[in-house]
């Protein structure tokens, strides 16, 4: 017969806390609610911070248990969610307004802004000899028909004074976009400065070679990327939006203060990535996309209404929008955390 195991009070203590520490892990899991997340992009330094929110916790911690597929486009994001096959995502305000205008039915809201200035932009090499918008015209300009810029090109050309029928576009593939304007087979693109620029750099093109022409610079005024949500979602469960909202701003101030630590989280998904490149991207995406004058007057994530307003009426004037929706229908401030939180130095 085997002697009998006998637990002293101190083993029972023990395995006691470790089974309420084991239950206890089980229950939080079971509670943490779905949420389907879509990026503007591939994995890369602009969608970083998301996959930081997911790396530390810091969804799980607001109750959310987070997919997060890379996306195919910042106007894409808008398609993606008006489906119903995400409930959030990081897309292009402008391209949503469109779409709020054409469903009012089934309208979307931007929770919290990102890109206070809009990333989007003419890239050119100095070769070309476009240094102005109107030498663009009888010129080749590369840009896949999902691109934000180019959808958005018509607002551009407006404001510039440029006849976009004199432009001969080349749907190319985005990842083909910068190798074919450094081989010379489009004589500019369109696109985001924060993805084409270190791109073209990695590819050896000296930085003073490069020609931005970012549509803010002549007369487009507009906000641009930032945090999506359905309706639906707002409706149903305004608990899961705010807890989004919250983690997305830890993750963001996060990245402010160490550009590198959304490399580290991006670098977890996706290991080919180029560590030096994301990292210049990531700070070049803070110093001329995310932190400006207004973000340091209003912090993380806010808007003002006169500009979004402005923005709005932009927009309708581009497209033949007749009844645009209103900067409230647009912008949804009711989830932004407390002003401290989201201040910026």
């Amino acid at each position: 017969m085997k002697p009998a195991t006998v637990l002293t009070s101190g083993s029972a203590l023990l395995l006691f806390t470790l089974t309420l520490a084991l239950t206890s892990g089980v229950v939080q899991a079971q509670q943490l609610a779905p949420l389907r997340f879509t990026l503007n992009w591939v994995l890369e330094a602009s969608n970083a911070p998301f996959l930081l929110a997911q790396q530390k916790g810091y969804f799980a911690e607001e109750g959310l248990d987070v997919t997060i597929d890379a996306g195919e486009g910042s106007s894409a994001v808008i398609t993606r969610i008006g489906s119903d096959a995400y409930d959030a995502g990081f897309g292009d305000i402008n391209t949503m307004i469109e779409f709020n205008a054409a469903n009012p039915e089934n309208p979307q809201r931007m929770v919290y802004m990102i890109y206070n200035r809009p990333p989007l932009a003419v890239i050119s090499l100095a070769k070309s000899g476009i240094n102005q918008p109107k030498d663009l015209e009888g010129k080749k300009v590369g840009a896949p028909v999902s691109d934000t810029a180019y959808r958005m090109f018509p607002l551009f050309a407006d404001a510039a004074g440029i006849d976009a029928d004199k432009i001969n576009f080349d749907n190319v593939a985005p990842n083909l976009r910068e190798p074919m304007l450094l081989r010379g087979q489009v004589d500019a693109i369109t696109g985001f400065p924060s993805s084409s620029y270190p791109n073209l750099v990695g590819m050896g093109v000296p930085p003073e070679d490069i020609v931005l022409m970012y549509y803010t610079d002549y007369g487009v005024s507009m906000y641009s990327n930032g945090l999506i949500v359905s309706e639906k979602l707002i409706k149903e469960r305004p608990e899961a939006v705010r807890g989004l909202v919250k983690a997305v701003n830890r993750a963001l101030q996060d990245t402010i203060a160490d550009p590198t630590a959304p490399i580290g989280a991006l670098l977890q998904r996706d290991r080919l990535a180029n560590r030096d490149l994301e990292v210049g991207r990531m700070r070049f995406l803070l110093e001329h996309q995310v932190i400006t004058d207004e973000v340091r007057e209003l912090g993380l994530g806010a808007v003002s209404p006169e500009r979004l307003e402005a923005s709005i009426q932009t927009v309708a004037k581009s497209f033949g929008i007749e009844n645009p929706p209103s900067a409230e229908e647009i912008f949804d401030d009711r989830f932004l955390p407390a002003a401290a939180e989201r201040q910026v130095n």
